[in-house]
């Protein structure tokens, strides 16, 4: 990899230390279009990154960054753009629903992200249309690992814009790195979402996204 934000064939981008950031560019959509690449990304914490690092994402063209942690997950040192005017903490935890989670009926990943869909679509709601009223530049999305929160985040979004799910299932599986994550945990969670809400538009429509949101979801993320 020549530059260190250069994005390979997988999407994956090099921002030293982070270890898990990724492009969500040119995933086939309806109608023949495609995502758009520097418009998402996803990623681990930003605040492991290095200088290079750093240096790196302000090169690629970031501009708002949505950090879904609580507050009880911040180390205490300053989020590297934390200062920046488009930096958003927009929690994916509704903690004053989070009471109502009973990890027993957490039998697998996919039972606790059908849990976490159930109790935070407020939040999600309000994540969804930080990007939609997103200045210029790329959307970064990111948790603490980039995998659970980020990946229900990114899921909702792009089935909400008609992507195609296979493609969807394959990136969030790209970040599959420990047992718990069953090769089937989006799908199973993405057939929830059809069963309860009639689908992810729907779901994210009936916590608040508006049609206008939507359409400018759409003009962000993908092309034609």
């Amino acid at each position: 990899m020549a530059e260190a934000h250069t994005a390979g064939l997988s999407g994956l981008l090099c921002w030293p230390a982070c270890r898990n950031v990724r492009d969500v560019g040119g995933f086939p959509a309806a109608g023949g279009q495609l995502t758009r690449h520097r418009a998402l990304v996803r990623a681990d914490s930003l605040d492991r990154l290095t200088a290079a690092g750093i240096a790196a994402a302000r090169t690629y063209g970031i501009g708002t960054i949505i950090d879904l942690r609580s507050s009880w997950e911040f180390t205490g040192a300053p989020h590297p753009f934390g200062t920046d005017p488009d930096y958003r903490n927009i929690p994916f935890i509704d903690a004053e629903r989070d009471v109502e989670r009973d990890p027993a009926l957490e039998h697998t990943r996919a039972d606790l992200y059908r849990g976490s869909i159930n109790r935070n679509g407020r939040c999600i709601a309000i994540a969804v249309r930080a990007i939609a009223e997103a200045a210029p530049g790329a959307v970064v999305v990111h948790c603490l690992a980039g995998a659970d929160r980020t990946g229900m985040l990114v899921a909702l979004l792009l089935d909400a814009l008609d992507v195609d799910r296979s493609a969807i299932i394959d990136d969030y599986n790209r970040t599959a790195s420990d047992p718990s994550r069953e090769p089937d945990t989006m799908q199973r969670t993405l057939d929830h979402i059809d069963n309860r809400w009639s689908g992810s538009r729907a779901y994210l429509s009936t916590h608040g996204v508006t049609p206008a949101e939507f359409h400018a979801l759409g003009s962000r993320l993908l092309t034609g």
